[in-house]
């Protein structure tokens, strides 16, 4: 004899089949757009990381803890951003823009410079010319030079003399591209701005730009006319003009509005497989993006390096065009290097090369080889590394050069977060450093 079956509620049963499938049309939705923008990830991060030798999609599941990124252990990480027209633009093989991102890792600081494109310069394997030709001389080369992104990070690091780490570049489809697709930005236009000559599409005709000052929302096509127009300002105006639009549009990337909609990141994924190259490997922009998350983005140092008086360039116009040098004559660029190596510090230059000495007065191996790499990074001249004779608590820095050491002696203090002393004698030695258990 068969059990009596369980009397069946036929309100219930229905009911309950009904949640069933909800739940399960949700998941496979989930699911399905989850492995579309998985495949889209794949697809794209593996065309823009193309430059740096990357292994490919299963790096992305490594421990990323154990990911290094350069310059973080001095300090400093310098990221070069090249903007160049593309295939499609005549000309498009120059970078028409070359700014250099610097995080500071010890003050949580973030700063941008700019560097002009008709500085007179060596090309790392191909004599004298314009910068923005280093970019398309190591694409033009790339099985010798390794490409425009490398090419035009030796030239710039060398200009700056700080080491640039990482390039990302783009061109002027993708940027156009991706401002529309996260819904254009906001810029507060500080003048306004005629182009009369603002090149049209074909390159032959103009195309007279026009934008009043005030509060804007642009859209791609305006934005990029906005950051490229010079003809009637100057190269440098159109450099803090550039500077202004990139910082608008990692507002909207980083936006809830943004990183919430599936849809739109996959779209952008998309636009930057076809736009973007870089030499980051996946896994340094996972770890350089959980790093950035403490630096203050906020408030970015911007330094456009210009023409302007007391600037250490100059313009000329010769045989060779239109050209910038260095007041102190072409290959001669401490000035430059100066201002880049002290971005950070409180004073813009170094007023002299005093002889530092950084003693280690924990317990910790190398710990004052390590400061001194930091304090190279910035510029400082390091004379003498060592250990200290007594433990110390809390870092101290001795001024020992009386006050013509006075601002330096500041900077440091602020780099390192320390106290400043003085000394009437340091063994010959300008300026010394004890490091404490604070520093660990």
């Amino acid at each position: 004899m068969l059990p009596k079956r369980t009397p069946v509620n036929k309100l219930t049963r229905p009911k309950n089949r009904i949640i069933k499938w909800v739940l399960f049309g949700l998941l496979i939705l989930v699911l399905g757009a989850g492995s579309w923008i998985g495949i889209t990830f794949y697809r794209s991060v593996n065309k823009i990381t193309a430059d740096s030798g990357d292994n490919g999609f299963f790096s992305f599941f490594d421990d990323i803890s154990k990911q290094a990124i350069k310059g973080q252990a001095e300090g400093r990480t310098n990221i070069l951003l090249l903007g160049n027209g593309g295939s499609n633009h005549p000309g498009g093989g120059l970078s028409d823009t070359m700014i250099v991102v610097s995080v500071n890792w010890q003050n949580k600081k973030m700063a941008m410079m700019s560097v002009p494109r008709d500085l007179w310069v060596q090309i790392p394997g191909n004599g004298y010319s314009k910068l923005n030709g280093a970019f398309a001389y190591g694409n033009q080369n790339p099985k010798t030079t390794g490409g425009g992104g490398q090419v035009s990070s030796q030239a710039i690091g060398a200009i700056l003399g700080v080491p640039i780490h990482y390039y990302v570049s783009v061109d002027f489809e993708g940027f156009t591209k991706m401002i529309d697709k996260v819904g254009g930005v906001d810029i507060l236009v500080e003048k306004d701005l005629y182009d009369p000559y603002f090149p049209a599409n074909n390159m032959v005709d103009y195309a007279p730009f026009k934008i009043t000052s005030g509060l804007h929302h642009l859209d791609g096509t305006t934005a990029l006319k906005y950051a490229r127009s010079r003809e009637t300002t100057s190269d440098f105006d159109r450099s803090r003009r550039q500077e202004q639009v990139l910082v608008a549009v990692k507002e909207k990337l980083l936006s809830s509005e943004t990183l919430a909609n599936p849809i739109k990141i996959t779209e952008l994924l998309n636009i930057m497989g076809s736009h973007v190259r870089t030499n980051f490997s996946i896994n340094e922009i996972r770890a350089i993006w959980d790093s950035l998350k403490g630096i203050d983005t906020e408030n970015i140092i911007n330094k456009v390096f210009d023409t302007a008086p007391g600037s250490p360039l100059t313009a000329t116009s010769d045989e060779r065009g239109y050209i910038i040098l260095p007041k102190k004559g072409v290959g001669n660029y401490t000035d430059l290097q100066k201002i880049a190596q002290n971005i950070f510090s409180q004073t813009t230059t170094i007023d002299k090369d005093f002889k530092i000495e950084v003693l280690n007065g924990t317990t910790k191996t190398g710990l004052a080889t390590q400061v001194s790499q930091l304090l190279q990074s910035y510029g400082y001249t390091i004379s003498k590394v060592g250990n200290s004779t007594l433990p110390v608590t809390q870092t101290a820095i001795y001024n020992c050069a009386g006050a013509s050491a006075d601002l330096t002696v500041k900077d440091l203090a602020e780099i390192l977060k320390a106290t400043a002393k003085t000394k009437t004698s340091c063994n010959n030695i300008d300026i010394q450093i004890i490091l404490g258990q604070n520093s660990l």
